[in-house]
């Protein structure tokens, strides 16, 4: 009898000798070490919230203020930012990452409800302009000038005086 392996029959024999050691390294054996941060979030703190200069009702023109709904809102005229929620008439977000810069300014990611029922993810810079001023940029679109129009007031705190007013 002549057995003839040649170089198929040589790499088909080392995989078949090496199948239970691969069938035991995939059960955890070879674990890759992670970082736990990636190097550019290294010293960082992300936020899940919008800083308190940026909270509020905010308007492009003071003729819209006291501000309607903002849904109902022409697009683009106004915008509600209050914790982790952003409001413009043709979108309602949520931020899932935020970091606060030099000079005031903070940039979030934000995943974002559509009205149309699509989803978006995008990146906003807000930083305050003066004492009643907000720039908004929301990813590479020009920067854009809103007004501060009025204060959100939580619905407890709502609650609250009004029970005080009785």
């Amino acid at each position: 009898m002549h057995f003839d392996f040649g170089l198929r029959g040589v790499l088909l024999a080392a995989m078949v000798l090496a199948l239970p050691g691969l069938a035991f390294a995939a059960k955890g054996d070879l674990k890759v070490q992670v970082p736990r941060s990636a190097p550019l979030l290294k010293g960082r703190t992300l936020d899940l919230r919008f800083a308190d200069f940026a909270q509020g009702i905010w308007v492009r023109d003071l003729e819209d203020c006291p501000a309607k709904r903002i849904d109902r809102s022409a697009p683009g005229s106004a915008l509600a930012i209050y914790r982790g929620l952003w409001e413009m008439p043709d979108r309602i977000c949520q931020v899932y990452g935020a970091e606060l810069g030099r000079r005031d300014t903070q940039r979030a990611a934000i995943n974002c409800l559509l009205n149309n029922g699509a989803q978006s993810i995008e990146l906003v810079t807000v930083q305050p302009r003066g004492t009643n001023g907000l720039i908004v940029q929301e990813g590479e679109r020009p920067p854009v000038h809103f007004r501060f129009c009025e204060q959100i007031t939580p619905v407890l705190k709502a609650a609250e005086n009004n029970q005080a007013a009785r």
